[in-house]
Order: C-alpha cells, then structure tokens, then sequence
C-alpha cells in the first residue's frame, strides 16, 4: 500500500477561502476562482461538518464500489490535487485528515453562529450541482446536511433581520425577511415582523397586504387562519395605532 502520511503540511499564510455553498469553489488567488470537483468538495464538506475523518471513512465514503487498496489511493491522488490546486488546505496523518487552520469555508460561518451582515444571501444550499448517486452513503449524508443547513440558514436569516432593525437599517432588514419568507412562506412570525417594519417605513398598504398574503396561503395549505397576534397586529395597522415595539425573545416565537 502507497506511504502517503504527512505528505501535505499546513503553512500559516496564505489564507484560503472555500465556497461550499451553492456551486463548489475556491479563492486561489485575488480574482482568481478554481470551481472544485464534486467529490473534493465533499470531502471539503465533510471535514468541516463532522471534523477529523479517518481515512479508511473517507475512502469508503468517496469510492465505496472500490477495493479498499484503490479507494485509499484514489483518496491520495485527491488530496494531492487538492494541495496542487489551493496549496496547504488539509492536514494529513497515517489514520486521519483534517481540515487545516488557515482555511475558510462559508458554512462553517453559519453552523457556529459567525454569519456576518455582510454575508450574501444568496444560494445557500450545501453543494449545489453535485450529485452522489454512485456514492449511496455519502448522497444519504448530503441530503441529511442540506435540511440541517437550510435550518441553520433560516436561524441565521433571523438574527440578522433582529440586528439589523435594532440597528435602525430597515431596509437591509426587510430585504432579510424577504428572503426568509423566500424560503418559509408560512413562517407567521416573519410576516409578522416584516409587516411592522413596512408599518414602521410608512408603508401601511404593503403591510396589509403581506398580511392578506399570509391569510391566503394558510387557508390553502393549512385550512387554518392567522394567530390571534397577527390579525391584532394587522387591525392596528389598519387603524393607524403606534406599534409597541415587541419583547426581545417574543420576536420570533411563532
């Protein structure tokens, strides 16, 4: 079998920057963008989800129809593409790999709570384009991420929206909840927030009519009607009433 431990070493500068989030790519330079191969993202997305991965995992994951000695060279002929492509990315030993510290990949971003106002808000979904057929495990563990990620996002959607608001940019804050109900056109708690802020802005008739929206769809979805709180929310606009500013943990508690 190939000696292949400690073949790559990790170096403190440069920093390298990986999108996992919609289509797979790297930063490897100032304008420079390499769009990463399927199964190198995935191992990218493994690392940073589930952390240091023995190798034997790896391989069984990424060539699971492969004789054993084959998918754990398969895995080093990966790997050193990889350090060939973007340098320093990931640390190796005999029995495991891990995802070096001068790396940054934007999901971790949302998963730890480190999702800056300036994110895009754009395709957030986990390795989109890249499909696993041939991989049966690694396809079932894709998708499982893909629903996690999208909770995650939407968590990340609204503290931001929250923060936002706190910091006077309603603007930004609407676009956040836009995008929210983008992605959950039922969440009443979002409504009713972008309800207040369009009140708040001046703009009394696109309130009402997020609220008819939201009236329409659970009727058609649910067979249900709006909470108790967003109809009282909805007459106050109607009637011109200063909006309370709401608790802090009641924002979102719908």
């Amino acid at each position: 079998m190939t000696n292949d431990s400690h073949f790559i070493h990790p170096t403190p500068t440069p920093c390298y920057a990986i999108r996992l989030l919609g289509s797979p790519r790297a930063e490897v330079a100032p304008g420079r963008t390499w769009l990463v191969e399927r199964k190198t993202a995935a191992l990218l997305a493994y690392l940073v989800l589930e952390g240091d991965t023995p190798r034997a995992r790896l391989a069984s994951l990424l060539w699971p129809a492969t004789r054993e000695e084959s998918a754990r060279n398969n895995l080093v002929q990966l790997l050193r593409k990889l350090h060939a492509a973007i340098g320093a990315t990931i640390v190796t030993g005999r029995d495991c790999v891990t995802l070096a510290e001068n790396v940054t990949v934007d999901v971790a971003g949302i998963v730890r709570g480190r999702w800056r106002d300036d994110t895009d808000l754009g395709d957030h979904r986990l390795l989109h384009g890249c499909d696993f057929d041939d991989c049966p495990e690694l396809e079932e563990w894709v998708f499982a991420q893909r629903a996690r990620i999208e909770e995650w996002f939407l968590l990340a959607l609204r503290d931001r929206a929250e923060r936002l608001e706190r910091a006077g940019n309603e603007g930004a804050a609407l676009v956040c909840l836009q995008r929210l109900l983008d992605l959950d056109p039922l969440s009443e708690d979002a409504h009713r927030r972008l309800m207040r802020l369009h009140a708040l802005t001046g703009n009394r008739h696109r309130a009402l009519r997020s609220f008819e929206r939201l009236r329409e769809a659970l009727r058609r979805e649910l067979g249900v009607a709006p909470l108790p709180e967003t109809a009282l929310l909805a007459q106050a606009i109607r009637s011109n009433v200063p909006l309370a500013e709401p608790s802090d943990r009641s924002r979102f508690s719908a």
